[in-house]
């Protein structure tokens, strides 16, 4: 029996419950359908990001689940979705937390990548992966962008509204800036990716808008800050034949 296993944050699931139609459904582990696969796993890490994905001594770590998923599943490929936590809000965390420039923070985790694909690679061993790139942003409006970093990081790290929003205006964190760290750090992903022979996917052709890269249209948009893409069978299918096609281009993996 040919085995995939798809393992990521939560944007590994395409959020929500599963549409009529859909490929993909919401779960911690799932069982879903990729052609050329007889079974197929989607397993989400909630806030898992690309940088912190490495071996480390911390049962609860993302690379510690992924491997236990990986011995237990026994795949013969594994689609590595990380990466889009540090776009959508990591790399403003550690801006804060750390007192230092927003362009230094997103340096570290254009850094950060290679040595989380060399991780992907380790932790696979010698069974086929294939990367999924980030998905466009999906937050428009900059009201709903201050009222994300206000209820994810200010509140974590206990700061004053006050001294939080005048360092947030310091950091020079705008919406377009938003839309540009996704761009960014997605290329720098796709190309590491494709620099170690990795293949790689994504639907930014597809979701993103043609006057800002790094953002969704909208009608992949849900509104209200959720920086998830918009659940449809579509996308779902979309997805689906994407990670197929990719999977099927490695030497590891015959095409069925």
């Amino acid at each position: 029996m040919k085995t995939l296993l798809c393992v990521g944050d939560s944007h590994a699931r395409l959020i929500g419950q599963k549409p009529d139609g859909g490929d993909f459904r919401y779960a911690r582990v799932s069982v879903t359908a990729v052609n050329g696969f007889d079974t197929a796993n989607v397993i989400s890490i909630k806030g898992a990001t690309a940088a912190g994905f490495y071996p480390k001594n911390d049962r609860k770590s993302s690379y510690s689940r992924a491997a236990r998923a990986i011995k237990r599943l026994d795949p013969a490929a594994i689609c590595f979705g990380f990466g889009q936590v540090d776009a959508e809000l990591s790399c403003y965390f550690v801006a804060f937390r750390d007192n230092i420039r927003l362009a230094d923070a997103i340096t570290a985790k254009l850094e950060a990548q290679k040595r989380y694909l060399e991780a992907c690679k380790e932790v696979a061993g010698n069974r086929a992966i294939v990367i999924k790139g980030l998905n466009t942003a999906t937050i428009q409006d900059p009201k709903d962008l201050r009222k994300m970093l206000h209820r994810r990081i200010r509140t974590r790290l206990q700061a004053p509204r006050g001294q939080f929003t005048r360092r947030a205006d310091e950091l020079g964190i705008t919406i377009q800036r938003h839309w540009d760290i996704n761009a960014e750090l997605s290329s720098g992903l796709k190309e590491k990716s494709r620099a170690l022979g990795l293949p790689y996917f994504d639907l930014r052709d597809v979701t993103g808008s043609e006057d800002n890269p790094g953002l969704s249209k909208p009608e992949y948009c849900v509104g209200g800050g959720d920086v998830h893409l918009r659940q449809s069978a579509l996308v779902e299918d979309m997805f689906s034949r994407a990670l197929a096609k990719a999977v099927q281009s490695t030497k590891t993996v015959p095409t069925p």
